[in-house]
């Protein structure tokens, strides 16, 4: 399940960025191990964090017993209505750009998307065991999509020539905005390190099991996207895979063809379909739970009286997300994401800190390696990739921080309306 919801859509797009940034294949390559290693270090701290507090609701519960209850709902409202909303709306418009390469009907992008999003609530709210079952088919589609653009490299070198035209695109010279989309695709690509442990409630043994799924489903995608990139660099020389919107499927078509490019594109579809059902699963379980705790709305705490299914949670989920597939670029949406997200990284990397010195939940059978090297890690990064898109988009990143502040007049509304049922 972990790396069903952590091969989403990034892997489909970051090719192209990387090419832009990077031109050199081996320094491509290394790009991405660098990025495995941040994952790593952030999926550790989720992971020690689960280990400590094995419950559902993730990163909540974790800066709940750290903070107390208004971090925590800070945390949550922005996962709720800014950082996964987010995140499932740029799945849902790579869904929607292959799509329309694989059918040829193009001009329907962002209703496609909003089909794909409505679709995946549906099947969510229609029983507890349709994500979880979904996944497993659905990760194998997503690795036969990349296996097959891997195989595609291999008869390119084998054949000893260029599958690309020889009137390729030059190589422009990489801009610093070039680097941070480079960096923000990638990054998003290994995203998705904290939502196995909203469920951290219904994994069997969380304390040991969700540690060691993290790190290895980590390892095995670093290689993977690793081999990704060199195959599309490979495949489209020069400026071709920086100026592909659909790098994976042109890769693919360059070297077998149009009618496997096409194929490979309805993978894609499949794939990216596969990531949005299992996020939309996942974070369904952070609003039910923050409405559990009483930190949230009270009606989300409800189940559906026949599915058992956080129903509402669900339903608010998606229509967030469709706010953003509606008015957002895909580009816009994740610098969005990046400012939000790596901000709450950052805090739940302290909150491990902190958890760590309170003796939260030891003795703990699982502990991040390396000590204190994985939430410096994060907490190093995020404070890199915040003040890079502030200052090169910082209108992007004012909209972010309002977003955010608005959290706390909802939280302090909450807390009055409890006072005074008390």
């Amino acid at each position: 399940m972990f790396a069903g919801i952590l091969l989403g859509s990034g892997i489909f797009v970051a090719p192209a960025a990387i090419a832009g940034a990077i031109p050199s294949i081996p320094a491509a390559f290394c790009l991405w191990i660098c990025g495995a290693v941040v994952a790593a270090c952030g999926a550790s701290c989720y992971a020690e964090c689960a280990a400590r507090v094995p419950s559902n609701g993730g990163f909540f519960v974790f800066n709940r017993e750290a903070y107390g209850p208004s971090v925590a709902f800070v945390g949550g409202w922005a996962a709720i209505f800014v950082t996964y909303p987010a995140s499932i709306a740029a799945i849902a418009l790579v869904f929607s750009e292959y799509l329309a390469q694989a059918t040829g009907l193009g001009g329907w992008g962002r209703t496609t998307a909003a089909a794909a999003l409505i679709l995946a609530a549906i099947l969510n709210v229609a029983g507890l065991r349709t994500g979880p079952r979904a996944q497993i088919v659905l990760t194998s589609t997503k690795i036969l999509a990349l296996a097959a653009l891997a195989v595609a490299a291999l008869v390119v070198h084998a054949q000893g020539a260029p599958a690309a035209p020889v009137t390729s695109a030059p190589v422009l010279p990489a801009t610093a905005a070039a680097w941070l989309s480079a960096l923000m695709i990638m990054l998003f690509a290994y995203d998705g390190w904290s939502d196995v442990t909203l469920v951290a409630g219904e994994v069997k043994d969380p304390g040991r099991n969700i540690g060691r799924a993290v790190l290895l489903g980590t390892t095995i995608l670093a290689v993977l996207y690793g081999l990704t990139q060199v195959a599309v660099m490979t495949a489209l020389p020069g400026g071709l895979a920086a100026g592909s919107s659909r790098p994976v499927a042109a890769a693919v078509e360059a070297t077998l063809g149009a009618a496997a490019g096409r194929t490979v594109s309805m993978l894609v579809v499949v794939s990216t379909f596969g990531s949005v059902l299992g996020t939309v699963f996942t974070v369904s379980r952070l609003g039910f739970a923050m409405a559990q705790g009483g930190a949230f709305l009270r009606g989300m705490a409800t189940l559906h009286p026949r599915w058992g299914t956080p129903a509402r949670a669900t339903l608010a989920l998606t229509a967030a997300s469709l706010v953003y597939v509606v008015f957002g670029s895909f580009r816009g949406i994740l610098a969005l994401f990046t400012f939000s997200v790596w901000i709450f990284y950052g805090v739940t990397a302290v909150a491990l800190l902190i958890l760590r010195r309170r003796r939260v939940g030891e003795p703990v059978p699982w502990r991040a390696p390396l000590g204190i090297v994985p939430p410096v890690v994060v907490l190093a990064v995020g404070a890199g990739m915040t003040f890079q898109l502030i200052a090169l988009d910082p209108m992007r990143a004012l909209l972010g921080a309002a977003l955010l502040a608005s959290a706390f007049p909802v939280y302090a509304l909450i807390a009055r309306s409890d006072r005074r049922r008390r």
